[in-house]
């Protein structure tokens, strides 16, 4: 009986949340489109991106082949033992930064204040494209699908950068010179429901970055994304969070970080977003990749967000100083 009262009352939660979700529709355009700059589709990718903060790609040749393979080198090696996967850990005592297998590392602040930790948040990190930095487990050929992957990503970003005039003051951007964060996103399946969230709502605070589908798992077998969970965005301070629904493996979906909305004085926002955890013990896997502006790249912003304390005291600010100022405030320190 007990069991029997558990399980209806998830359903009802589960049913309650289904009835209060709001849908973003998610604007989309084909990388074939895009390559040639047809024009109505640079319509639709710009006023996306100003309006929504969000946009998606389809039919990027070679992508959804090497996500799926990407997706099953993940599942094995997060299916190791700790013991293992803790070999692949970052050394911060040896001054390692994160580069490599991390868990419940990131913490961010509610509406009411409190900072909560994302405990259910697996990450694995690489530089795009491979770094002698990179760490790579022995047990998995995990490298080869995640810079493959990763690669695909970046290319495909920096040209919708280009497109939407997000390079302009940074027109030498080399990607071999400057790699980019490629971040695999696993969160784990937990009977806990007092967090509704895997994610917690936050800005990216890089140029800019691409995200892929969610992929779900129960029990080991794949299911659709459930309607409660997954990526949720708001488009102003003033909107609620309203889910993106991507259900099409065949979609790469680009958004705006914080230091991009710096570098284009406001003309293109930041993209607020969180993700919602599912009901049950259900298992969720995706990839993001982080476009880094060059370290040293100095901004002379009108921005509202000069208003952010990383953004210090003076008229510029340069990348670096941004980004270590981001990782001072929402990383989990070693006595927290």
């Amino acid at each position: 009986m007990f069991q029997l009262l558990v399980t209806l009352f998830l359903l009802l939660n589960c049913y309650t949340k289904i009835q209060t979700t709001e849908i973003l529709d998610l604007d989309i355009i084909s990388y074939e489109d895009l390559l040639q700059a047809n024009p109505k589709a640079l319509q639709i990718l710009h006023e996306a991106l100003h309006t929504k903060g969000i946009v998606g790609i389809r039919n990027v040749p070679g992508y959804k082949e090497t996500y799926e393979q990407f997706i099953t080198a993940t599942k094995t090696f997060n299916a190791f033992p700790e013991t293992i996967k803790e070999q692949y850990q970052p050394n911060r005592a040896a001054g390692d930064t994160f580069l490599g297998y991390e868990i419940g590392k990131e913490k961010f602040q509610r509406a009411n204040g409190e900072w909560v930790i994302d405990d259910l948040k697996t990450s694995y990190y690489a530089l795009v494209p491979n770094s002698s930095q990179n760490k790579w487990p022995s047990e998995v050929n995990l490298q080869d699908p995640f810079e493959t992957l990763g690669m695909i990503m970046a290319h495909t970003g920096k040209l919708v950068m280009h497109t939407i005039g997000l390079l302009t003051n940074i027109p030498e951007f080399d990607l071999t010179q400057n790699p980019c964060t490629g971040r695999m996103l696993y969160y784990r399946k937990s009977a806990d429901n007092i967090n509704p969230y895997w994610c917690g709502a936050h800005f990216d605070h890089s140029l800019f970055t691409a995200i892929l589908p969610a992929v779900y798992f129960v029990n080991g077998e794949q299911i659709s994304e459930p309607f409660e969970a997954g990526l949720f965005v708001r488009t102003s301070p003033e909107n609620s969070f309203k889910k993106i629904v991507a259900d099409d493996m065949n979609v790469m979906m680009f958004q705006v970080g914080e230091f991009g909305q710096l570098m284009s004085n406001d003309r293109i926002r930041a993209t607020e977003h969180r993700v919602h955890k599912a009901t049950g013990a259900i298992e969720r896997y995706t990839v993001a990749l982080f476009f880094n502006a060059p370290m040293d790249t100095p901004v002379y912003s009108s921005s509202t967000l000069t208003a952010d304390v990383r953004y210090g005291t003076e008229k510029a600010c340069t990348f670096r100083h941004w980004h270590e100022a981001s990782f001072k405030r929402y990383v989990v320190q070693e006595n927290e």
